[in-house]
């Protein structure tokens, strides 16, 4: 790859709107977690990064920039913000990389979900490593630990575009070897794949938190009855046409219902969270959630 490649943002995948979004992010991590009554969320402070333990009352002796004013507008009185050490916090941002993920708005969507994720990582404080699944194979892209480096993150994926297959059969088993221990793991994929769901159990006893993040497109996985569909497999190559009565639309939603619920079990039972999205969802409302919903 050439230096000036590799330097590229696509404005096509992250526009004007889209950055505007991510320079605010730390700023709107921190708003919605002050909602939260309590939890364990990951800050930076001097000597390292921290966890957000909970509040206890003032007492005279306490640092007093450790005094949350909120709190005393809200309720009229003292009370100081508690941590607990946490000197690596990491999260593990994964993306599908294979050729189904680019149809109907797919690259876009999961190329922003994908930096939201790693926005969302930075902001809270912590470590961030990318990488993407194809061909059987787990690449790291990158590793960065400051909001400022999001820039790196946007060429990273703004020069990976979706292609081949991605094997998730052989490629999830070899990225379990390489996620430490104890890490936020989050994987954005569109689960097109004949891969079996209990390859996730890969990770399992890995103490993982985290989420799968689930692109579900509506072309793909719930078409509208009566249409025609020109059907391209993007990864094979292979073309037909398919025409959609009602009773295949329904047949064709029903198979992608099941598919996806023994995929969110199989997460749940190594720890995480199914999310499913979709292109009409906006970066904004995505950027909420995994804020406040995922671990």
């Amino acid at each position: 790859m050439s230096r000036a490649a590799s330097s590229t943002v696509d404005a096509a995948l992250f526009p004007g709107s889209f950055l505007r979004l991510l320079s605010v992010v730390p700023a709107a991590v921190r708003r919605l977690h002050a909602g939260v009554a309590d939890g364990r969320r990951a800050v930076r402070g001097e000597g390292g990064r921290f966890f957000f333990r909970g509040h206890r009352e003032y007492r005279p002796g306490d640092d007093i920039r450790r005094v949350d004013w909120r709190v005393e507008a809200r309720l009229g009185k003292l009370e100081v913000r508690q941590f607990d050490a946490q000197k690596d916090v990491l999260t593990e941002v994964w993306l599908d990389g294979s050729a189904s993920m680019g149809p109907c708005r797919g690259r876009v969507t999961s190329a922003r979900a994908a930096a939201l994720c790693c926005a969302t990582g930075l902001g809270e404080g912590g470590r961030v490593r990318l990488g993407v699944l194809r061909d059987g194979k787990a690449e790291r892209l990158l590793e960065v630990a400051e909001p400022g480096q999001m820039r790196a993150v946007l060429e990273a994926l703004s020069n990976t575009p979706p292609a081949a297959r991605a094997e998730l059969a052989t490629a999830l088993p070899r990225l379990a070897q390489q996620v430490p221990r104890g890490a936020r793991f989050i994987w954005v994929s569109d689960l097109l794949t004949r891969a079996d769901p209990g390859v996730l159990h890969a990770f399992a006893g890995r103490a993982l938190r985290g989420a799968l993040l689930h692109l579900r497109v509506p072309e793909i996985h719930a078409p509208a009855p009566g249409a025609t569909m020109r059907a391209h497999d993007v990864e094979s190559g292979a073309m037909r046409t398919v025409r959609l009565d009602e009773r295949a639309a329904a047949r064709i939603a029903e198979r992608a219902r099941a598919h996806a619920d023994l995929w969110a079990h199989h997460a749940h039972s190594v720890g995480l969270l199914y999310m499913p999205f979709a292109p009409s969802g906006g970066p904004e409302a995505l950027l909420r959630r995994l804020v406040l919903e995922v671990p």
